[in-house]
């Protein structure tokens, strides 16, 4: 298991987080739909947590009120721990704001993200058709108990 540095990313750095999303977009989705470059939401990177290895940035989340929007690892830097370091600061991030139930959604041919969350707690709520792309999405919820 490696250990990441994770922190904000920095303005300079966020043409690299953009390119690391396209990257493990297209190689996980690429073909589903449509070939690659596949589109990938102009999210705003600069609220993005990043992993560092060997300074580079091989991981990023990004969290939105309740919400994991994003969750990106590179597959050289998988099966590491980074991801569950990544989830464990985006986890962190919702709970600092008050929300005790965290969501979010993944296309339902993945399994191994499925399986990754899973193992974290994440329950499957509903399954549903994507809003633009023909797919379909599970959404997981995770509670927190109060102490």
């Amino acid at each position: 298991m490696s250990q990441a540095l994770i922190r904000r990313a920095i303005r300079e750095e966020l043409h690299t987080v953009q390119a690391l999303v396209q990257t493990v977009v297209d190689e996980i989705y690429g073909g589903l739909w449509a070939s690659p470059p596949l589109p990938v939401d102009e999210e705003s990177w600069d609220l993005s947590w990043v992993a560092i290895v060997n300074g580079s940035i091989v991981g990023t989340i990004l969290t939105r009120e309740e919400w994991i929007e994003d969750l990106w690892v590179l597959r050289e830097s998988r099966g590491r721990g980074i991801g569950l370091q990544l989830l464990a600061k985006g986890e962190a991030e919702i709970l600092e704001r008050g929300h005790r139930e965290f969501r979010l959604r993944v296309l339902k041919v993945n399994t191994r993200a499925i399986n990754f969350y899973r193992q974290q707690g994440w329950q499957t709520t509903r399954e549903f058709l994507h809003e633009k792309f023909p797919v379909t999405m599970l959404e997981m919820v995770k509670s927190i108990q109060q102490n």
